[in-house]
């Protein structure tokens, strides 16, 4: 939580995008990434402790802003329900969180987890990445390029398989897209999914609960409360939007800037928790190289977060909103700090009160907006 606030405060509403899409690009992985992925985890408490300071944005003059129409912004909330297949999914995902695996005498099956050793090569050369030892891999999970799983479907333990194999033309690295190669892997072991029933006994291990009925209810609710947030938070960007486009601001180089080393440091410094440098991070959770999420993520977000705070400043200013030490006391406790004192001491003053403002103020813009 005490992460978040920084971020936040660094970037108001943007802080949302910082820490809530750091979603792994949906692309097929040679057997070498996903090698890098475990090492990556093994890395992180190591690079959790480089962390880059941010600047402190307040000495910087954000520019100029001349407000336009801020009040009866119109927006359309969309209705929110849950069907039952999204109830079902939900359960089955908190049953896979729950899934075992145990040593089997018997050939590989779809769903099984087996461990292998693996030389990929072109050409008769091995090529960089392709090549790892004691890889744990579940069939059926499309963690490797097509081909190589499916391929393993019926070897046992101790058996030799050879897969002649094609990267897709679409593959991210330009050395291997179209290219044929040859796998050859060594079955270690092989483990079958246990997956537990969903049955009172589940019900009672993982909730408070005793039924299924119950348990069902409650991720209905739970479900009908994110997709409420995130409706809400749809509502909020779009009143927003439509806020800042009814102003003429001016920002300056050097706000922009200052936000864009702080967000940039802010990357770099989750890349260093999870061990790798931001090109790789960037890759990995974004799809794009570093240079690419600069110019088209960071520069865009950046100036952004200047011209949000020009406006949020300027309509606070003339409704007369204003932070106490009580919405300082209740943003400590609600941030998990011991104290304000505390919080502002981590934190930064500018940084709360910054926050504070824009969040208070992003209050008012919705009550004063018409929510068809």
């Amino acid at each position: 939580m005490r992460k978040f606030l920084k971020v936040a405060a660094c970037g108001l509403i943007m802080a949302a995008v910082v820490t809530g899409c750091s979603k792994k690009a949906a692309e097929e992985t040679t057997p070498a990434e996903t090698t890098a992925e475990t090492t990556t985890e093994a890395g992180s408490e190591a690079g959790a402790s480089e962390q880059l300071q941010m600047m402190d944005l307040s000495g910087i003059d954000n520019g100029t802003v001349t407000l336009g129409d801020y009040k009866g912004i119109e927006v359309t909330k969309t209705p929110v329900e849950v069907s039952d297949e999204e109830v079902d999914a939900a359960i089955l995902s908190e049953r896979e969180s729950k899934t075992t695996y145990d040593d089997v005498d018997r050939a590989v099956q779809d769903t099984d987890k087996v461990n292998i050793d693996y030389v990929g090569t072109k050409d008769g050369v091995a090529f960089d990445g392709g090549t790892a030892q004691g890889q744990d891999l579940v069939i059926g999970s499309h963690q490797f390029i097509d081909g190589f799983e499916s391929g393993l479907i019926g070897a046992k333990k101790g058996d030799e398989v050879t897969l002649d194999l094609t990267f897709p033309e679409s593959y991210g690295n330009a050395d291997l897209a179209g290219q044929a190669v040859v796998f050859k892997v060594t079955v270690n072991n092989v483990q079958e999914k246990n997956m537990p029933e969903l049955d009172e006994a589940f019900v009672q291990e993982v909730s408070d609960f005793k039924t299924v009925d119950e348990y069902k209810e409650s991720k209905k609710q739970s479900l009908l409360e994110q997709k409420e947030g995130q409706a809400q938070a749809a509502v909020e960007n779009d009143i927003l939007k439509a806020v800042v486009e009814n102003c003429q601001i001016e920002t300056t180089q050097e706000a922009v800037d200052a936000n864009f080393n702080n967000y940039l440091l802010n990357y770099t410094n989750q890349a260093a928790m999870y061990g790798i440098d931001l090109n790789t991070f960037t890759s990995a959770f974004y799809g794009v190289d570093e240079e690419t999420f600069k110019e088209n993520y960071v520069k865009n977000i950046a100036k952004s977060a200047v011209e949000q705070r020009l406006v949020f400043h300027a309509i606070a200013d003339q409704e007369g909103i204003t932070v106490s030490d009580e919405d300082r006391d209740n943003l400590a406790t609600e941030m998990g700090y011991e104290s304000k004192d505390q919080m502002i001491e981590s934190a930064g003053a500018y940084n709360v009160d910054d926050y504070l403002i824009s969040t208070k103020t992003m209050k008012f813009l919705v009550d004063n907006a018409v929510i068809k």
